[in-house]
C-alpha cells in the first residue's frame, strides 16, 4: 500500500530537498571557483596585476588615540609603514633581502635590522594582492576546507600554505566574494606567531581598484584608510633605514 504524504510531510520533504540540494552546491565548489570570483569582485584579474605600487593614509585607533600611519609599497619588492606618536616617527621597512623597524616610542635611538628568518617569513607581506591570487605562479599550495564562521557569518575557508613555515587562512564572504577575515600564522626560531586581521567597508577607487577602508588587527588595533593611490610613482630611497620622509 503507497504511502499517503500529508501536506506536511509534503513541506518536510521540499526542505530537505532544498537543503540537499544547498549541501550539494557548497561540495562543488572548489577553491579555483571562489578565487575566480573574489578576483571579479576586486576588479578582475587584469585590474589586480595592473598595481605595481600603492600609497596609503590611515589612522590607528588605539587606547582611545588617533594615530596617523603612511605606507609605501612596491610589489612584490619592498615596503614601507611610518607611523608617528607624542611627536616621534617610527617606520618598519621590509625588502627582498633586509629590513629595519626603528620605534623612539620604546627608547630606540637607531632602526635596528629585522632578523634574517623574519624577514624570510614576512616575503608574502610584500604581494600587494592577496596570497592566493597567481598562487601558482607564486608555488603556494592552496586548499578549500569548507564553510566556516567568521565575523558572525558562514563563509568560504580557503588555506594558502606559502612555506612548511608560513600560512594564511582566508575567510570570504559567499555574498560579496570579499575577503573578511584572514588568519595567518608562522613559525620563526621555533616559536609560532598567530595573527588575525578583519577586513570590511570596500571601496571602489575613482581609478576603479577596490580596497577595505577598514580594518582590524590584533597587531594594531582598528585601522581606518582615508587615502588610496595606485600606481604613483615611488622613490625606491625611501626602503633605506637611513632616510627620513615623515615631513613630505
Amino acid at each position: 500500500m503507497p504511502l499517503k504524504t500529508t501536506p506536511t510531510m509534503k513541506k518536510t520533504l521540499t526542505l530537505l530537498t532544498l537543503l540537499l540540494g544547498m549541501c550539494s552546491l557548497a561540495a562543488a565548489q572548489t577553491a579555483d571557483d571562489i578565487i575566480s570570483k573574489n578576483i571579479a569582485a576586486m576588479g578582475g584579474m587584469d585590474k589586480l596585476n595592473s598595481i605595481k605600487t600603492v600609497y596609503e593614509e590611515d589612522s590607528i585607533f588605539a587606547g582611545g588615540a588617533k594615530l596617523p600611519l603612511k605606507a609605501w609599497m612596491v610589489d612584490r619588492k619592498a615596503m614601507r609603514a611610518e607611523f608617528s606618536f607624542s611627536g616621534m616617527t617610527g617606520f618598519s621597512i621590509l625588502r627582498n633581502d633586509s629590513g629595519w623597524n626603528f620605534s623612539p616610542f620604546q627608547g630606540q635611538t637607531t632602526p635596528e635590522p629585522i632578523p634574517a628568518d623574519e624577514v624570510k617569513k614576512g616575503q608574502s607581506e610584500l604581494s600587494i594582492t592577496d596570497a592566493f591570487v597567481n598562487y601558482k605562479d607564486k608555488g603556494y599550495k592552496v586548499t578549500y576546507e569548507g564553510m566556516d564562521d567568521a565575523q558572525g557569518s558562514q563563509t568560504y575557508k580557503l588555506k594558502v600554505t606559502i612555506t612548511d613555515s608560513v600560512s594564511e587562512t582566508y575567510y570570504i564572504d559567499p555574498d560579496t566574494y570579499y575577503v573578511i577575515q584572514v588568519k595567518s600564522k608562522a613559525t620563526v626560531n621555533g616559536k609560532v606567531h598567530e595573527g588575525t586581521e578583519t577586513r570590511s567597508d570596500y571601496k571602489k577607487t575613482t581609478d576603479g581598484y577596490v580596497f577595505p577602508m577598514e580594518s582590524n588587527s590584533s597587531d594594531f588595533g582598528d585601522i581606518k584608510t582615508f587615502t588610496v593611490k595606485v600606481n604613483s610613482p615611488i622613490d625606491n630611497s625611501i626602503f633605506s633605514p637611513s632616510v627620513k620622509i615623515a615631513a613630505k
